[in-house]
């Protein structure tokens, strides 16, 4: 990528479903790398000698011997190297995962919306970074049902779904952590180990009863209809 060669990566930050690099060199123009990984991207850092895998799309070079490689297998991700980050940033919402996502503010992004709960979250003003997976796993563990109208949740399964949300998000990111670890350096590129199936007719890990697949939104959704009512 033209404008970047010799500079040095400040920091990585993340801003929903975008990673930020900002770059400084000597010389250089300071500027931000934004990446977004798509549907099915991925990040490595991998040495130089190490097999470049067949869907890695773009590869950086560092100053070490190794590289960073995006892998995109179904080209969805997306890259751009700009001065104000906010020149590509959408809309929003605070961090979940930093005590942003309060109950009070889900509770007010969802007032008055009769949108199927599970398309609402995947909004992301409503909650940064959630996804069609995780999104599935916050209400499994919430007890909510994914067609249900926004607007008719009580208070109390709204609180119960915030801290679902970060429940999810938290074990989702230590179980990739975990896998990262033990098949470094060539990391794992799905991630696995929901708590609830996403197979229809799988058996409920909670009341054994049939789990159930439907669309929310054009969205593959699986839920229990007797543990998510």
């Amino acid at each position: 990528m033209l404008g970047i060669q010799g500079a040095e990566v400040q920091g990585v930050h993340r801003r929903g479903k975008y990673i930020l690099l900002p770059l400084l060199g000597q010389g250089l123009e300071a500027q931000t790398l934004i990446l977004h990984l798509g549907m099915s991207g991925g990040l490595s850092v991998q040495p130089r000698t190490q097999p470049t895998h067949p869907l890695v799309r773009h590869t950086f070079s560092l100053n070490d011997g190794r590289e960073l490689r995006f892998e995109d297998g179904r080209k969805f991700g997306k890259i751009w190297l700009v001065s104000d980050p906010g020149e590509v940033l959408p809309p929003l919402s605070p961090e979940p995962l930093e005590g942003g996502l309060t109950p009070q503010l889900l509770a007010q992004s969802l007032e008055g919306r009769k949108a199927p709960i599970k398309a609402l979250l995947l909004e992301q003003p409503i909650v940064a970074g959630m996804g069609n997976l995780y999104a599935d796993e916050s209400l499994f563990l919430a007890g909510i049902n994914p067609t249900r109208s926004a607007a008719g949740l009580s208070g109390e399964e709204i609180d119960r779904l915030q801290q679902s949300i970060v429940n999810a998000l938290t074990a989702s990111i230590e179980k990739y952590e975990n896998a990262r670890d033990e098949s470094w350096p060539d990391p794992p590129r799905a991630l696995t180990g929901w708590s609830h199936p996403r197979t229809e007719g799988a058996p409920c890990p909670r009341c054994n009863g049939p789990f159930t697949g439907t669309r929310v939104r054009a969205r593959g959704t699986y839920y229990c209809p007797s543990c998510q009512p």
